[in-house]
């Protein structure tokens, strides 16, 4: 029975590299055992659903959406600081710019809805998914794409 205490001095050893996001080999040679013997109790503590087990999961799930916030949110000031303008706004700046003869086409008829309703189904789906295109009791160019094309044409 000597077995129990170590088992379970391992078993604390294993959880906290779990939390700490280290790769399965850090953990064993941590603990001074071999990858497959940790692997087993891994297996075995999945296999029963150690509470434990899954509550070292979940904090190393945290964790790691956690450090992807943070890298995306440094990736979206650099992009602020190089263009001015966030990656959406940038990304829709984009698309009404290459449906710009679109637009522009809808914009100088007489009747905007008919216009609207000539345009091949999957452009209107893409400009509505993309809020260029607006549907308050009538579909209708949205005022930010008006204010894009506006800053297009200059």
């Amino acid at each position: 029975m000597k077995n129990i205490p170590v088992r379970e001095e391992r078993k604390q050893e294993i959880l906290f590299g779990i939390s700490q996001n280290l790769s399965y080999t850090q953990i064993a040679y941590n603990i001074g055992i071999r990858r497959r013997e940790l692997l087993r109790d891994i297996k075995s503590m999945r296999r029963t659903r150690d509470p434990e087990f899954l509550m070292a999961q979940s904090i190393a799930d945290a964790k790691l959406d956690e450090a992807k916030k943070a890298a995306s949110k440094t990736i979206d000031k650099k992009f602020h600081d190089l263009m001015g303008m966030t990656p959406t706004e940038k990304s829709f700046q984009n698309m009404v710019y290459f449906y710009k003869p679109e637009l522009t086409h809808i914009l100088n008829s007489d009747d905007q809805m008919a216009a609207i309703r000539e345009l091949p189904t999957s452009v209107r789906k893409t400009l509505t998914r993309n809020k260029i295109l607006i549907k308050y009791g009538q579909i209708e160019v949205s005022k930010l794409a008006l204010e894009q094309l506006v800053k297009v044409d200059k």
